[in-house]
């Protein structure tokens, strides 16, 4: 089997000896070539080449950015076969702080003990097909948020650009921080259309779920919507009050995984195929914990069964 591994020396655990452990594990089983990520955005050129060299399977080793530039690669030619060639497998392995992506698929956190797992499903031929959203020409595979965590994930980009490395402690600090000093509370921002029709209003905050959980803070699961899933369309949920108790309240429900619609101050539409957002003033969007920008007019899309990616074994 012809692999690929797109490995992000920046990455957590990507480093050093770990991975030349890896790198050796793979290599022992696999036809096995790897590069390494040089600056942002190199993921997807790799992925994309790739999948034109016709590589069966891609494997990255890093953290969930590194995992969506190699999705938008891998998608680059489209979700068909065609110029691009067939689209190569995909399969994680976690090495980053949070590892959303693998952890959703029921892979474990630890990286040595992933990929022994990966290699077991390679073999068996353990994968499944999910869905995956779009916000306008950027793929992401687990969330998208608009507004307040866009610019949380901004702000803690521009830190570990300065050096800082990047910690759930820094992620608390720098998310009071961007509350009480970087963000005008006093009116709402945000409308949400969907193609169906529904719209929400006064809305300061929106959250895109394409699986469970929304996102790791460190052992703790955070779910906005209880009820998203690989197998459907996006669920959206729009914040209509973040008062500090409001929002204290809502993360303390999506900790304790509280089902969505009995939450206050928010509005779900599950399973959504097509959405619009708009705002007064350009906003903060983060993709899979990526920053893409800010934007006054965003396409949201869903796509069903659009990537193939390696499961544990026990799935």
């Amino acid at each position: 089997m012809r692999a690929v591994l797109i490995a992000n020396p920046s990455a957590t655990t990507a480093a050093g000896w770990s991975r030349d452990i890896i790198v050796r594990t793979l290599a022992a089983e696999l036809d096995l070539t790897t590069a390494l990520t040089e600056h942002r955005a190199h993921a997807i050129e790799l992925a994309a080449q790739a999948r034109r060299d016709g590589a069966d399977v891609v494997i990255t080793l890093g953290g969930d950015g590194t995992v969506n530039e190699a999705i938008n690669g891998l998608l680059t030619d489209g979700p068909a076969g065609g110029s691009g060639g067939p689209i190569p497998l995909l399969a994680t392995i976690p090495a980053g702080l949070a590892n959303v992506f693998p952890r959703a698929l029921g892979l474990n956190p630890d990286a040595m003990a992933a990929t022994g797992e990966i290699l077991q499903s390679l073999s068996a031929g353990n994968h499944r097909s999910i869905s995956l959203g779009k916000v306008n020409d950027r793929w992401f595979s687990f969330n998208a948020g608009f507004g307040f965590d866009a610019g949380i994930v901004e702000a803690m980009e521009a830190q570990r650009a300065q050096g800082h490395r990047a910690s759930p402690a820094r992620y608390i600090t720098t998310m009071l921080r961007q509350y009480l000093e970087e963000h005008d509370w006093s009116s709402p921002k945000l409308t949400v259309t969907a193609s169906d029709g529904r719209v929400a209003d006064d809305v300061f905050m929106v959250i895109a779920q394409n699986t469970t959980p929304y996102v790791f803070v460190g052992p703790l699961p955070l779910d906005f919507s209880t009820g998203a899933s690989f197998e459907r369309g996006i669920d959206i949920i729009a914040l209509t009050d973040m008062s500090p108790l409001s929002l204290a309240t809502y993360l303390a429900e999506a900790a304790a995984g509280i089902p969505t619609e009995k939450r206050a101050n928010v509005t779900l539409f599950e399973d959504c195929e097509n959405v619009r957002i708009t705002a007064s003033e350009p906003i903060p969007v983060q993709v899979d914990g990526d920053s893409i920008g800010s934007f006054m007019d965003v396409e949201l899309r869903s796509f069903m069964n659009v990537l193939e990616v390696v499961t544990p074994p026990s799935s």
